[in-house]
């Protein structure tokens, strides 16, 4: 029996679906095909995405497997690059095990060298291409960077890091795209090497494969700065073929469409391009979203599949008519955060069969898939899942006399966890020492341990769960997860600013939480020389968008700020007592009524 097999899957599912009391059974098939069989998903087969590729260029080397701006790879010809990226590197010195750290836009050489990387047994860093300065050299060292990669695009950023930079500039590798992007004098110049380089397999390639790390991705986590999470051969494509064969059943005639998701996040490397390369499908590649761009994509590439988070598709909701909106050949679209609350109306105006939305994060173990398309539901838990009580004002899950954590019942609203096993492991942070916060000891049973994912979720009828909130010091805007403990930080840095707090408030009309911070200032404090501060150190995405000024911020014994009144209140002047400013045109301005008014009814978009 192929339990891969989509038109397996989905008869079976319309028998389960047939007999309500048989729904239990269906995500147990469902979990089963997906976690326990297949060759590709057993713990003594190494596998690896440079293997993959090698497999499909010997398979369907004619076959398209990338397709960018006006240029078309075939599987061979990606292939072929990927492997001059390799031999380049190895060439260049760098060896099994070094770490690169990759700062590039999204383009065909930030696949080359995240593959090429992997053949010769190399981990990619993936760095966000807004960090700059004290972010940018956490990142960098933290992940243990022996080579820093930029793109020429990026390099100025990467270089004015001066001797922050944790690697010689000997060590610094620049692959160019354009002739004006300039070379430091002593930095590798990266493109020649590349040219140069044999177009062959590697011979170490299966070597390199298995439970070795492949790339490391960056969360915000719930406290400082960014941590790095460890992507495992296997772990990255565990979740690639479970949306790939058992979920979508993406096949070669599919066009996986990355709609400008950026490739340094799970959802644009791990949840689109991974997942097409799982399926020997096309991989379409944009640079970065564009509202204007994107069906002009969709039939340009003949997309059949795309990606999304929820801010995307709320970006093409609120667009005018464009012509090829609903005439494409889309049969389904993936990702997560589309709001219930214009669910209907997104799928029946570009005419969108199937959504299949998803629950997951960077370094979770923990994934759901709506599979029938529910309306704002993240799906139906797995086996060895569990959605559990808190104990009140608490991040902790409330546990029974035993010590065993609590279920929720229908209409609850709780924790989700997820059983930790030799299948389902929790592969972590590359910093072992911030696992312990993520892990919940004996939660069914001595030795039975699970991951907590820090998210409330709400179980609905019939198993369905929906998402409600994040626990924690993080809130997520414009598609990226945001630590608030990281951002006040950075703000409280600024002479004058005694005391800072960061939240996120709701905004009408948008998706997530827009930032807010509370502030205790002092007679040094200059509002101009502030928001310059904020741009300056900030990625756009983290920049606090509302102000409000307070005599002291309540905290609690552990002098921890407490945010519950705040957050209440929100943005409006009214609610908050006092003045509250607004992140206009990249300066602070005072929030007008008038103003206030048109945020609150969605005339000006965030």
């Amino acid at each position: 029996m192929k339990l891969f097999d989509r038109p397996l899957m989905l008869t079976r599912y319309r028998q389960f679906k047939a007999n309500r009391q048989s729904d239990w059974k269906f995500i147990k098939f469902f979990a089963k095909a997906a976690y326990g069989i297949g060759y590709e998903l057993r713990p003594t087969v190494a596998i690896s995405p440079g293997l993959v590729l090698e497999r499909h260029a010997a398979n369907q080397p004619k076959h398209p497997g990338l397709r960018f701006e006006d240029r078309e790879y075939s599987y061979a010809e990606l292939n072929e690059a990927v492997n001059k990226a390799a031999h380049a590197f190895a060439k260049l010195g760098v060896q099994k095990g070094d770490v690169i750290a990759l700062m590039m836009d999204n383009r065909p050489e930030f696949l080359f060298t995240v593959l090429g990387a992997n053949k010769i047994g190399a981990v990619v860093s993936l760095i966000n291409t807004y960090v700059t300065g004290e972010q940018l050299e956490h990142v960098l060292c933290i992940c243990g960077a022996k080579w820093v990669l930029a793109g020429g695009e990026h390099v100025s950023t990467v270089h004015s890091l001066g001797d922050a930079l944790p690697v010689s500039e000997e060590q610094l590798i620049v692959w160019t795209e354009l002739p004006e992007h300039a070379v430091p004098s002593r930095a590798i110049h990266f493109n020649p090497a590349f040219d140069e380089a044999s177009s062959q397999n590697p011979p170490c390639t299966a070597d390199n494969a298995g439970e070795a790390p492949s790339v490391y991705i960056y969360t915000s986590g719930t406290t400082g700065f960014p941590k790095a999470a460890v992507y495992t051969n296997r772990r990255g494509l565990q979740s690639a073929w479970v949306f790939s064969r058992a979920a979508i059943g993406i096949t070669p005639d599919d066009v996986v469409y990355t709609s400008g998701l950026p490739l340094y996040h799970s959802s644009g490397l791990m949840l689109a391009t991974y997942t097409a390369l799982a399926g020997g499908a096309t991989i379409a590649l944009r640079r970065k979203f564009s509202v204007q761009e994107h069906w002009a994509d969709v039939a340009k590439f003949d997309v059949t599949i795309f990606s999304y988070v929820g801010e995307l598709l709320r970006y093409l909701n609120n667009a005018p008519a464009h012509s090829d909106e609903r005439r494409h050949r889309v049969r389904g679209i993936f990702g997560a955060g589309l709001r219930p609350e214009f669910w209907d109306e997104f799928v029946d105006r570009f005419n969108i069969p199937h959504v299949f939305e998803i629950y997951g994060a960077t370094e979770s173990p923990i994934g759901l898939i709506n599979l029938d398309s529910q309306p704002g539901m993240v799906g139906r838990m797995m086996p060895g899942q569990t959605l559990v009580r808190t104990l009140p004002e608490s991040v902790e899950p409330e546990r029974n006399a035993k010590g065993s954590v609590i279920p929720c019942k229908v209409g609850e609203t709780g924790l989700l966890i997820g059983r930790i096993t030799k299948v389902n492991t929790f592969d972590g942070y590359l910093d072992k020492s911030k696992n312990k916060s993520k892990i919940i000891e004996n939660a069914f049973g001595e030795g039975k341990h699970a991951y907590n994912s820090g998210d409330l979720l709400k179980l609905n009828p019939r198993g369905y769960l929906s998402f409600e909130d994040r626990l924690g010091d993080t809130f997520r805007w414009k598609g990226e997860n945001v630590a608030t403990n990281e951002v006040g930080d950075l703000i409280a840095k600024h002479p004058g600013v005694a005391e800072a707090t960061v939240y996120g408030v709701r905004v009408p009309h948008n998706d997530g939480r827009a930032g807010m911070a509370a502030l205790v200032v002092d007679d040094a404090f200059d509002l101009e020389a502030f928001g310059a501060h904020v741009r300056e150190s900030l990625p756009r995405y983290s920049r606090p968008l509302f102000l409000r000024f307070e005599d002291r911020l309540e905290t609690t014994a552990t002098y921890k700020h407490v945010k519950t009144r705040l957050k209440e209140q929100g943005f409006d002047p009214a609610q908050c007592g006092g003045a509250v400013l607004f992140l206009k045109d990249d300066r602070y301005t005072e929030l007008e009524p008038e103003l206030l008014g048109k945020i609150q009814t969605g005339d000006i978009r965030l």
